[in-house]
This record gives structure tokens, sequence and C-alpha cells, in this order.
């Protein structure tokens, strides 16, 4: 038995499932070419990529994405582009980046419905066309009366059971590639949740770093502050003490220069006494060698008036003796 006469054995049921059949074909191949043009089976730029933006690269990671096609490829240059982009919020980064994926995932499910329509309605379809086969046969034995032929009612059933037949070979099939699609997508789902979540904790590693490298900075500002600030005050100290320890010279010299001035004038005056001292000395020395010479003068008076008296008394020689002997001073002229 060949296709067409599959066809017409199974009858409206048949058709319906044969068209459901080439609608199944369709939307496979047509998942097939659109997994294909989408990258959906290639991964090899995923890896390089989420190395550069590991190291911060994040423009030349952009630009290697450019070429490439695919949802992936699409929600990486997305949260890129948001991290990129600093004026973003984080509801608004997060915002794009579920709008661009759930219209990834929409365009890589477009047609899935038709197809698990497909699946979940050839058995059916097959299971109807059988029933409705049987009914017929059934009439049919009725219409025939006493005159009933086995080999009529198995030729019924089995022509009825032709659709329940055509119903599994649509369905199984359909079934078999919803799956398989539905598991691609999934997949495809998977991998860009986990790239997403991989750039957005990249973006926290880096507003961390940044945090981190603020604070680094800040601190080596206050570090530099404080070190400049103790540099002036060590300078400041400096000319302080500088300015002190020439004062004190200053004090000292003029203290040096006091104490050589009250040297000067103790000295002066120490002279002054000594000359006075002397002149008076000599003063006194005159004074007193008048004195002598007075006292000498005025006992040189006496001796000649004695020796006046003496000799006239009784000699020369007899009273000089005697003079000499009670005046011993006489004897130094």
């Amino acid at each position: 038995m060949d296709a067409l006469e599959f066809l017409q054995k199974g009858g409206v049921v048949m058709l319906i499932l044969a068209l459901l059949s080439v609608y199944a074909v369709t939307v496979i191949a047509y998942k097939i070419q659109q997994f294909l043009s989408a990258n959906v089976f290639s991964s090899h730029y995923i890896d390089p990529t989420m190395q550069l933006v590991k190291v911060g690269e994040l423009t030349e990671a952009s630009s290697r994405l450019q070429p490439v096609r695919g949802p992936v490829a699409r929600i990486m240059r997305t949260a890129i582009e948001c991290v990129r982009n600093r004026n973003l919020s984080l509801r608004s980064r997060e915002a794009e980046i579920s709008r661009v994926g759930a219209q990834e995932i929409h365009y890589l499910e477009s047609h899935m419905r038709g197809l698990e329509m497909v699946a979940t309605t050839a058995p059916l379809l097959g299971l109807l066309g059988t029933v409705i086969g049987m009914v017929r046969a059934f009439a049919r034995l009725g219409e025939a009366g006493t005159r009933v032929d086995p080999s009529m009612l198995a030729g019924g059933i089995w022509e009825a059971l032709l659709t329940t037949v055509g119903g599994l070979i649509v369905a199984i099939p359909a079934v078999a590639a919803y799956y398989v699609i539905d598991s691609v997508i999934e997949k495809v789902r998977t991998t860009m949740k986990d790239v997403t979540i991989q750039i957005l904790a990249l973006e926290d590693n880096f507003l961390r770093n940044e945090e981190e490298q603020k604070r680094v900075a800040d601190e080596e500002r206050q570090l530099k502050t404080q070190r400049q600030l103790h540099a002036e005050q060590r300078q400041f100290n400096e000319e302080q003490r500088k300015a002190m320890l020439a004062q004190q010279q200053e004090l000292l010299q003029k203290q040096q220069e006091q104490l050589r001035q009250l040297q000067d004038r103790q000295s002066k005056a120490l002279a002054n006494k000594e000359q006075e001292l002397h002149q008076n000395l000599k003063m006194q020395e005159n004074k007193l060698r008048k004195q002598l010479e007075q006292h000498d003068e005025k006992l040189r008076k006496q001796l000649e008036d004695q020796e006046k008296q003496l000799s006239s008394i009784g000699g020369t020689a007899a009273s000089t003796s005697t003079l000499r002997l009670l005046n011993p001073t006489y004897s130094k002229f």
C-alpha cells in the first residue's frame, strides 16, 4: 500500500494528519535553519570575551562581539554596554538586560507552540479517525443484517486503525523534535543567564575595586597631606629653633659686650684707683718727706741751738758727743 492509498484509506482525518506532518516538518526545518543562523551551537567566542571583561577591557570585548550573531552574543553586548554606561542605575540595567533576553528567547521559541500542538493533537486525531472508522464499520454491519461477513468487519477495523498509526507517526517525531529544540533553547537561556550574572558580578568587582582604589587614593592623599604638614611643622620648628638660637646668640653677644664694657670700665676704674692711690702714696710720701725734712730741719736747728748752748757751756767736742748719745737721729746727718 503506497502513501496515496494510505491517505485515501484514512479519509479526512488522515488528510489533516498529513497537513500537520507537513507543518511539523516545516517548523523543524525552520528551527534548524534559525539555530544555525543564530550561532546557537557556537560558543567559541564566550570564553575569550569573558577573559577581556575580567581584566576590564570592556571596549575590546564589545568590539569583538560586534560581528557575532546570536542571542548569547547580543545579551553579552547589552550587558557590557550597560556596565560601561555608568549613568544607568542598577534597576535600569537589569530591566534593559531582561528586555533583550526576553526578545531573544521569544525569537528562539517562535512556532514552538505550533509544534507542541502537532505533537499533542496528532494522536488524538488518529484516535478520532479510528473511532469514526469503527463506527462506520459497525454501521455497515448493521446494514448487512443477517448477511454478516467477518471479513467485512475485519476490513473496517484495520482501515480505522490506520488513522491511529498515522497520528502516532506524526506525533512521535514532533514530540522528539519539540523536546530536542526545547532543550537547546533552555541551554541558550542558561548560558545567557550565566554570562549576564558573571558580567554584572564583574561590574560589582569593578565598583569595589574603584571604591578600594578611591579609598587608597584618599588615604595616600591624606598621608601626603600629613607628611606635608609634618614637613611644614618641622620646617617651622627648625626656623623657630634657628630664630631662638640667633636671638640667644645675639643676647649672648650683647651680654659679652656688656661684660667687656664692664670689664673695661672696671679696668679703667681700677687703673684710675691705682693711679689715684699711687698719687696719694706719692703725695703722702712727699708729705712725709717734707715732714721728715721739716722735722730734721727742726732737729738740726735744735741741735745747732743746743750746740751753741753747749759750746757756750763747756766746749764743742763734749757737747757734740753728748748730743749724739742722747739723740741717735743725729747720726744720720
